[in-house]
């Protein structure tokens, strides 16, 4: 299956320096909704390209050309990651009635900004095993920008292998398909 994220890329960096597809930035780890940081690494997806560039600049008032930019990372820039998973990656769907009923959970705690609320629900579904292994690799929800829109969250434990591979990198700019389609999705303006 093919998923989709917006980062930070060089295509120079090595794996483990910011840049790389498999990069993560730990001391922003504990930020996020699903991130437990000292049980594993979190990356999100979108379902679609849309998705995953309303989700990671939704919260913008106003949209621009330096939202792109990457100050920190001279020869990079923010690009939309075409990330392939297996089918087979067990993600735990939360728009399921069922999947809620059967952990107490209600859809505004899937969807809450309160971290404290969904960082628990998210810890306590990682910890779930199935034949003494983790049962999940991941889970499944509706975006807080836009209900219609699926995300996902992958977890990562140090000893994991990473679930995705990096298919395509692709340049953000406000003509490219996925910015224009989330731009008028969000009702965004341009500065």
């Amino acid at each position: 299956m093919l998923v989709y994220r917006v980062f930070p890329y060089d295509p120079a960096a090595r794996l483990g320096e910011s840049g790389h597809p498999d990069f993560v930035y730990q001391p922003a780890q504990g930020a996020s909704r699903l991130d437990n940081p000292a049980s594993y690494t979190t990356r999100y997806f979108g379902h679609t390209p849309e998705v995953a560039v309303g989700e990671s600049f939704g919260d913008l008032a106003t949209w621009s050309d330096d939202m792109f930019e990457t100050p920190w990372l001279p020869l990079g820039r923010r690009v939309l990651g075409v990330f392939e998973i297996s089918d087979e990656t067990p993600l735990l769907e939360l728009d399921d009635a069922a999947n809620l009923v059967e952990r107490a959970l209600r859809p505004t705690q899937v969807v809450t900004r309160v971290r404290a609320v969904s960082q628990a629900w998210a810890l306590s579904i990682f910890r779930e095993e199935r034949h003494g292994a983790r049962r999940w690799a991941g889970v499944r929800w509706w975006s807080y920008q836009r209900p219609h829109w699926t995300v996902f969250g992958l977890w990562n434990v140090e000893d994991g292998a990473v679930q995705h591979r990096l298919v395509e990198a692709q340049t953000l700019s406000r003509t490219h398909p996925a910015v224009v389609s989330a731009q008028a999705s969000l009702g965004k303006t341009w500065h």
